[in-house]
């Protein structure tokens, strides 16, 4: 008898799990979800002076017996939560500034797929901030003939504001460099970061940063090319350690940059993705940057020979979140942000920190400037 009972528990336990994971699959195999956030929270889109749109769909997880009919929106709590979940900081583009082509969209009786409609963004003004970073919170609102797949229901349009400046070339013999009236002392963490384009990598040895200490030792020296790196190759110098890229780099392709110490890790990101990940050699050593020089110096045979611009020194170690999305232009109000070089004045020697510490930068000669130019190059 007691055999029994514990068989018929054992029979009731099973049928409970299969019926619990057969209604789970039917809810995922029945729900309408938006195409695009079945795969990521998030879909990029890069805005000029003519405005931009992006093209959207709603999908079944298994043909409808009946039209699936689906209503679009915009979900601002959607918005807040993904703030919140990925350390970033969007901000809600203004309604006037968008629109959808139609708000609804039809699934037909045995299709699983709608009709795309789009998401027109209309060119921004004066009213927009540049230096902020705006998405649009796109939800599925309702659907009628299918429930809706919460989990997949809304993608944020994080958009992308195509940047046209001025950057200076920065040629044989040519350097930025500032020693700061107070040096930056005690960092725990930094960041450095940099948008760069080559001529050519035919040389070992190319400077990018060459920071020195209190006692005018270098302190973080990094540079394309080494005897033991390719010269398409970052490799940088930190204390005992020499990490050095997985990525080959182009020429004459712009690159944006970002390396980082967090008091126990050095990272590397190239446009935003990381690259390398390596051990500091003196976890929680503490830095002071005396003296800061981007490119080459009065010590230095070796010329970067290429253009530049947005560079920036920070205090803190920057998530890549934060770094992803911030490439082409920052706050200057940003916590953490020491030094900031735009380097888009178009003539004259001085770079202007737009920082709000006063640490402007000098050539050590007159640059060679480029207008027109487009970040992100969506051109090439």
């Amino acid at each position: 008898m007691r055999n029994k009972l514990k068989l018929a528990i054992l029979a009731l336990a099973i049928g409970g799990f299969t019926a619990a994971c057969q209604s789970e699959y039917d809810i995922i195999e029945n729900g309408v979800y938006l195409t695009d956030a079945q795969s990521s929270q998030a879909k990029r889109v890069t805005i000029d002076d003519k405005g931009a749109s992006t093209r959207l769909s709603s999908r079944l997880g298994a043909p409808a017996e009946g039209d699936v009919t689906v209503s679009y929106g915009f979900d601002a709590a959607a918005l807040q939560a993904y703030n919140a979940k990925n350390g970033v900081d969007y901000q809600l583009l203004p309604e006037k500034y968008y629109s959808f082509s139609e708000t609804q969209a039809t699934i037909k009786a045995g299709e699983v797929s709608s009709a795309p409609v789009d998401l027109i963004i209309k060119p921004f003004d004066e009213g927009v901030d540049a230096t902020k970073k705006y998405a649009i919170p796109v939800s599925i609102v309702s659907a009628s003939g299918a429930d809706v797949l919460q989990a997949s229901s809304s993608l944020m349009i994080l958009i992308d504001q195509v940047i046209v400046t001025t950057v200076p070339y920065l040629g044989t013999g040519n350097y930025i460099a500032v020693t700061p009236t107070e040096p930056l002392t005690g960092l725990g963490a930094w960041t450095l970061e940099w948008n760069l384009c080559m001529d050519a990598f035919n040389r070992n040895n190319v400077t990018q940063w060459k920071i020195t200490g209190l006692d005018d030792k270098v302190a973080v020296y990094t540079r394309f090319g080494d005897v033991t790196c390719d010269q398409n190759q970052f490799q940088a110098k930190v204390g005992a350690g020499k990490p050095q890229s997985i990525t080959r780099f182009t020429a004459k392709k712009w690159y944006h940059l970002a390396f980082t110490y967090d008091g126990a890790n050095l990272r590397l990101y190239v446009d935003g993705k990381l690259d390398f990940t390596y051990p500091h050699a003196a976890p929680g050593e503490v830095f002071d940057f005396k003296k800061i020089v981007f490119a080459n110096d009065e010590k230095s045979t070796y010329s970067l020979k290429g253009k530049v611009s947005e560079l920036r020194v920070w205090s803190v170690a920057r998530s890549q979140a934060e770094i992803e999305n911030n490439m082409y232009v920052v706050s200057p109000d940003s916590p953490g942000l020491e030094v900031y070089w735009k380097c888009n004045e178009g003539s004259g020697t001085l770079i202007k920190d737009h920082s709000n510490h006063g640490r402007d930068g000098q050539l050590k000669m007159e640059a060679t400037w480029e207008s027109g130019v487009r970040f992100p190059d969506t051109e090439e």
